[in-house]
C-alpha cells in the first residue's frame, strides 16, 4: 500500500466516524469526495430539495466536491481532513460557522467577502461567498443571483 493509498484510507475511516456523528443528530451524510480539493459548506435549512441542486450545479460545471453542513459541531475537523483548495460558504451562516473557526493561517474573513468573487482564504485556499441556496430553489432572481456566483466554482476549479 502506497503512501497516498494509507492517508485516503485513514481520511476514510475519519470520515466515516463524521458521517455516522452527523446521521446521530440528524442531519444528512456529506456529499462527494473530501479529497477533491474542493469544500462546500451548506447552510442551513439543508434538505433534499437543496442537496439535489447543489449536486445538480456542480454536475452542470463537470467538478467534483465535498459538500457539507453548517450546525454538525464538525466543520473543524472536516476541513482539516480535507485540506480544500477551494472553499464555498454558501449563505451568511455557513460564512459564520468557517469564521467561528477562527482558523489561524486566514487571512480574510468570509463574512466580508463579496459574494461571488474569489478570495485567497488562507495561502492555497480560495475562498467564495455564495448567496444562501434555498432562496434559489423558488424565485427565479434568486436562482439567477445564485448561479452567477456559482459559476466561480467553475473558474477556480
Amino acid at each position: 500500500m502506497t503512501a497516498a493509498d494509507e492517508y485516503r484510507a485513514k481520511v476514510s475511516s475519519e470520515l466515516s466516524a463524521i458521517t455516522r456523528e452527523m446521521k446521530k443528530s440528524g442531519n444528512p451524510e456529506p456529499l462527494g469526495d473530501p479529497l477533491s480539493g474542493v469544500v462546500i459548506v451548506l447552510g442551513q435549512p439543508v434538505g433534499p430539495r437543496a442537496l439535489d441542486a447543489i449536486k445538480r450545479s456542480l454536475e452542470t460545471i463537470s467538478l467534483e466536491a465535498y459538500v457539507t453542513y453548517t450546525g454538525t459541531n464538525l466543520l473543524e475537523r472536516e476541513l482539516l481532513l480535507a485540506e480544500p483548495s477551494i472553499l464555498a460558504a454558501v449563505g451568511s451562516d455557513a460564512a459564520a460557522e468557517i469564521d467561528s473557526l477562527k482558523h489561524p493561517l486566514a487571512t480574510k474573513p468570509f463574512s466580508t467577502a463579496a459574494e461571488g468573487s474569489p478570495f485567497a482564504w488562507k495561502k492555497n485556499t480560495a475562498g467564495l461567498l455564495l448567496p444562501l441556496l434555498a432562496p434559489a430553489l423558488d424565485d427565479e432572481e434568486a436562482k439567477k443571483r445564485f448561479w452567477r456566483a456559482f459559476l466561480a466554482l467553475r473558474i477556480l476549479g
